[in-house]
């Protein structure tokens, strides 16, 4: 009899969490609270031990998502509109905090009723259940959710709408209710995890190489390896710091045109898998550190834990972050020293230091050219004013013919005559890299460039041709 009454007669509930977004509120509040202060996380252990109400509770009194924002899932949410456009009566109910659960409501105004885990009662499966039972009666409701934990649910409702299920439990929720429909939405690919850990951002730690070229130690297969090695574990370490800062700034990606579509950004990996996997790499690429050198260890972690202290606060203090930025491109030149024990020469360092201060405000730049209000990017973290821009400029483009004066220096140094036959041919070099910094600031400044000079020149042929040109010269000045 149960079966035949209309849809428009009977409430339809729907979970928030994995199902109307795609992501988990708890998970999303926890990394905002551990930005906002890293002590935090030492609260939040002890907060678990007090119960799964304590913990939410005490996490949204800290802070609070910003809603509007939210990955939702919108193949649920058009569904939702057509059934209350219909006359349906649509009810939200979910563990996350009711506090959490109103606001959502006040972005989609779909919901005649809104249910959420108070101080006393973490409204999850059983006692989901008990409400809905008091409220609507036994098989008086449907229900759309996500996971097992709403198995209880399903096993009182009259028609289930499951999103993104294994195939494990649509054979179960199948036994339990009238499976109506399921939604396959917005689940991750091995493309998603790849663009999550960034290897396109490997391309950074080929700077490792920059000592094994400089000392002209290629012929040396042992050094070589080591440097192999090196550059993997590196990799993995700045994998992990990417995966962390894509958690920790998954509220400023979301309004931004480009980010938004990050893996994390857009729900596709959640964060608790996220964090699952930053901590996998680091883990990993910390214990083979230590087995290749105690000194590469210690470079290796500094460069995270400097990379993790932009991420949480120094990305948001003015010429800080980018100086920050610089020395982190310097890092991996050490740590490619350090990997095959050769001494940078003062030439290596200054040069270094000019061209990566040149490419962060490249980047800085980049980012404040594209704002289009005038607070922009205030509005993302940062500390900077769109009428800082032509300062950023000049302050960029001198460094980057700074390394320039440094490399023309150098070729007239005494050290030159010892590893170059023809050093004379390194001239040509000097006028490659003033044309290839010329070009990036003029495409930088029509607003053409990327968020990381990087990835730009990883598009860009002419760079390629300009590299290429570069080794070949270095080559011919050798022999």
């Amino acid at each position: 009899m149960n079966n035949q009454l209309s849809d428009n007669t009977i409430p339809l509930v729907a979970d928030i969490d994995g199902t109307l977004i795609n992501t988990d509120l708890l998970f999303e509040a926890a990394v905002l609270l551990v930005k906002k202060n890293p002590v935090y996380i030492f609260k939040i252990i002890l907060w678990f031990f007090k119960g799964k109400v304590f913990l939410k509770n005490s996490i949204f009194e800290k802070v609070q998502p910003d809603y509007a924002y939210l990955p939702y899932n919108n193949e649920v949410i058009n569904f939702l509109k057509d059934e209350f456009a219909n006359g349906r009566k649509i009810i939200l109910a979910t563990a996350s905090p009711l506090s959490a659960a109103k606001e959502i409501a006040k972005v989609h105004p779909l919901f005649s009723e809104v249910y959420g885990t108070d101080d006393k009662i973490n409204l999850k499966a059983q006692n989901k259940v008990n409400l809905l039972v008091s409220k609507y009666g036994d098989k008086q409701f449907d229900y759309i959710g996500d996971s097992k934990a709403d198995l209880p649910v399903f096993s009182k409702c009259r028609f289930a709408y499951l999103v993104n299920p294994s195939g494990a439990l649509v054979k179960k929720v199948a036994k339990l209710a009238i499976v109506k429909n399921t939604w396959k939405t917005g689940t991750a690919t091995i493309k998603d995890y790849i663009k999550a850990i960034r290897v396109y951002q490997w391309i950074k730690n080929l700077l490792l190489f920059v000592p094994l070229v400089t000392s002209h130690s290629l012929s040396e297969p042992n050094l070589i390896i080591q440097s192999l090695f090196a550059f993997c574990i590196f990799s993995a370490i700045a994998s992990a710091g990417y995966v962390f800062n894509d958690m920790l700034d998954v509220n400023s990606d979301r309004k931004h045109p480009r980010k938004k579509f990050r893996p994390i950004a857009s729900g596709k990996i959640s964060v608790l898998t996220a964090l699952a996997i930053a901590v996998a790499l680091l883990a990993g690429g910390l214990f083979f550190a230590a087995n290749l050198s105690l000194a590469f260890f210690s470079i290796v972690l500094a460069y995270f834990l400097v990379s993790f202290s932009y991420s949480v606060f120094l990305k948001r203090i003015v010429l800080y972050d980018v100086f920050i930025l610089a020395l982190l491109y310097s890092i991996r030149v050490f740590a490619g020293a350090i990997v095959i024990d050769v001494v940078l020469s003062f030439w290596l360092i200054a040069f270094s230091t000019f061209i990566f201060l040149s490419l962060a405000f490249v980047k800085r730049y980049s980012e404040l050219i594209q704002a289009n209000d005038e607070n922009g990017l205030k509005t993302r973290g940062r500390g900077y004013e769109t009428a800082d821009h032509n300062l950023l400029q000049v302050m960029g483009v001198a460094s980057g013919f700074l390394a320039v004066v440094v490399f023309s220096l150098y070729i007239n140094s005494p050290e030159v005559t010892v590893l170059y036959a023809r050093p004379k041919i390194l001239w040509a070099i000097s006028f490659l890299f003033l044309f290839w910094i010329s070009r990036i600031w003029l495409f930088t400044a029509r607003g053409k460039m990327t968020d990381d000079p990087i990835v730009f020149a990883l598009k860009d042929i002419t760079s390629y041709f300009i590299f290429l040109f570069t080794g070949i010269l270095i080559f011919l000045a050798t022999i």
